[in-house]
């Protein structure tokens, strides 16, 4: 994407809603180009008039007239900074809302083959470059443009001989920002990159900090971190020396200008050609150019920092998924509740099959368990099911309704999943409860939470139902997790239960509380359980054994047991 490009769906993403207020901002910005010019250009007369002329009431008109200058000045860049700030935040603030949504609604693959910290980087510091492009350097860039021609037009008004000889600069200046521009570019690249690494390797220590202190592995996580510090830190220290390169070749070529400029005025001083007042009113324009113009040869630099931001913003905005809503499809309709898999195979990767031609069905209102070794494709078969990942062949039906072309809010609508570990957001416990029921009543809440055997140690807490659970539900027990999560379950009252293991991570007290639940929960619901403590399944009116991706038997718990295969195998590993 080229520069030009991505300056063109800034204005109609993020310009064109705001336009009328950018305007505004730049009627200001003119008023501080003219108030600016209008100071040098008051120069002349203040020599004139009150120096040679040795006029009384001059004295008093033209230092008011300064003042009254300036402060006009004053007062529209404060408006000119507040209306850009606002812009510049409101950009940030949409496209932030845009990127949460893009990750939030996309497929579970997508999301399981990134890393969590190039998130976090797009999410937090590429977006604030793409504002400081736009607001930041694009409206100084105006500003500063305005402002120098208002001075160009002064020193030319005075002497355009001059004023030629001053501007020599001009074009080496645009040629050394354009060529750091690059530079810039290349290097916030860099530096992006190695921010998402530092994000990755902080949530992860974060999140596995447990592990990091019974393996005694402080000191390595901190080298591992530290080396991406300082290397993000290189990279910071050349974007930053690339910025600070303009300055002494913007100083010495426009050095070279006023150098000439200053030599001319002065051969044509000495032979009275020209007046002290011009004079001295032209070099009051002229370097007070000086300012804008560095301010230019900088700015392209940091206009390549932004666009180096959004194509990384844009990628994201941009990227397909494989899991979409198609177009026109049709509304679940949930009669039964019976589930078939038709000669499905699903792969990750390429050359890395999952799922080969599995065909299997899910009666309806029933319990229908997955077992097998692990990677045997369990939790793949359980993931189709919501469609957080599609087949790469075969079909899943849903009472004979192809789940493919119903729209993906009934289908899952239609099912209920409590996961291996039970996932609570740092809400309150009545929040958690409802997360997938906006709508429900108190009464509905504690049903739930009775039915989930939780009420009881809920009331104990100390804000009870308005308890806040924490980051990741960390004040709770996992017990007391679960049941929370199963209560979520019981409130959506979906007629398909998927449980992911829900059970395997639980002491033997809080398994006792949680299956009893579990087993209430499971009542008259289509349910496909995925179980590594295969005592608790024995009551599953079918059970499915899988192996490297096939299924090798089925049927009922003391069916499997009398074929002596690989059930019966997996079962006295456990007894």
């Amino acid at each position: 994407m080229s520069n030009f490009q991505i300056l063109g769906r800034l204005f109609e993403e993020s310009i064109r809603p705001q336009i009328s207020k950018l305007i505004l901002s730049f009627l200001f910005m003119i008023v501080i180009a003219l108030a600016t010019g209008a100071t040098a250009w008051l120069l002349d007369p203040a020599i004139e008039k009150i120096f040679l002329e040795k006029d009384a009431t001059m004295i008093v008109l033209i230092p008011l007239g300064v003042i009254a200058i300036l402060f006009i000045k004053g007062i529209a860049t404060y408006f000119q900074v507040s209306i850009l700030t606002e812009i510049g935040q409101k950009i940030v603030a949409d496209t932030q809302i845009k990127m949460f949504s893009k990750i939030t609604y996309a497929d579970l693959g997508w999301i399981q083959n990134n890393h969590s910290g190039k998130f976090i980087s797009n999410f937090l510091y590429d977006v604030n470059l793409l504002e400081q492009a736009v607001s930041g350097s694009f409206a100084a860039g105006f500003r500063n443009i305005l402002t120098l021609i208002c001075l160009l037009g002064v020193m030319f008004y005075q002497d355009w001989e001059l004023a030629l000889i001053a501007i020599i600069a001009l074009p080496l200046v645009g040629f050394l920002s354009s060529r750091l521009g690059k530079r810039m570019k290349k290097a916030a690249t860099g530096t992006q990159a190695e921010t998402g690494v530092l994000a990755t390797l902080l949530s992860e220590n974060l999140d596995g900090s447990r592990i990091v202190k019974a393996y005694q592995q402080e000191d390595t996580e901190i080298k591992k971190v530290s080396e991406s510090v300082y290397r993000r830190m290189h990279l910071l220290v050349k974007a930053a020396k690339t910025k600070a390169a303009a300055a002494p070749f913007s100083e010495f070529l426009a050095g070279f200008g006023i150098a000439g400029a200053m030599y001319y005025a002065g051969l044509r001083g000495l032979q009275g050609e020209l007046p002290l007042n011009e004079f001295i009113s032209f070099l009051g324009a002229m370097m007070l150019a000086f300012q804008p113009l560095r301010s230019l040869s900088q700015i392209n630099t940091y206009m390549q920092e932004g666009f180096s931001a959004a194509i990384r913003v844009f990628d994201l905005l941009d990227r397909p998924f494989n899991i979409n809503e198609n177009e026109g499809s049709n509304e679940l309709i949930i009669t039964n509740g019976e589930i078939q898999f038709n000669e499905v195979s699903l792969a990750y990767k390429e050359n890395e099959t999952i799922l080969k031609k599995i065909n299997l069905s899910l009666p309806s209102h029933s319990i229908t368990a997955l077992v097998g070794p692990s990677g045997s494709g369990k939790t793949s078969i359980l993931n189709l099911i919501p469609r957080f990942y599609d087949p790469q062949n075969g079909s899943i039906l849903i009472d004979k309704q192809n789940i493919k072309v119903t729209s993906l809010s009934s289908l899952r609508s239609s099912i209920a999943l409590v996961n291996q570990e039970p996932i609570l957001f740092d809400l309150s416990i009545r929040e958690n409860i409802a997360y997938g029921k906006k709508k429900s009543t108190n009464e509905e809440i504690i049903n739930a939470a009775k039915s989930a055997s939780a009420h009881d140690f809920i009331i104990n807490l100390p804000n009870g139902y308005d308890t806040m659970v924490g980051e990741k539900g960390f004040t709770l027990s996992g017990g007391q997790k679960q049941r929370i999560s199963i209560a979520r379950a019981f409130l959506k009252n979906a007629p398909i239960l998927l449980l992911d293991e829900a059970t395997s991570s639980l002491d033997s007290e809080s398994e006792y509380e949680v299956q009893r639940a579990i087993n209430i929960l499971m009542k008259n619901r289509t349910t496909l359980v995925i179980a590594h403590r295969l005592s608790t399944i024995e009551n599953a009116n079918k059970i499915i054994v899988l192996n490297n991706g096939k299924v090798e038997e089925s049927g009922t718990h003391s069916d499997l047991i009398q074929n002596n295969g690989l059930y019966k195998k997996l079962y006295e590993r456990q007894f």
